[in-house]
């Protein structure tokens, strides 16, 4: 029941979130793109670096 809750608040997000953008691709990807040259933005690069693994920083 816990999962349902979960995944109908995500869908209210995400619709909220297309509807700020007009459901308009184009506008969605353009913030996202935005909101990533944001140094304070919250998404994640999950790509994996090529080569050499780096230590954590600290």
């Amino acid at each position: 029941m816990y999962r349902v809750e979960i995944l109908t608040e995500l869908r209210k997000i995400r619709d909220a979130y297309a509807a700020r953008h007009h459901h308009n691709l184009r506008e969605i990807v353009a913030d996202l793109q935005n909101r990533q040259q944001n140094p304070l933005s919250r998404l994640v690069d999950r790509r994996r670096p090529s080569g050499k693994t780096q230590p954590p920083s600290e």
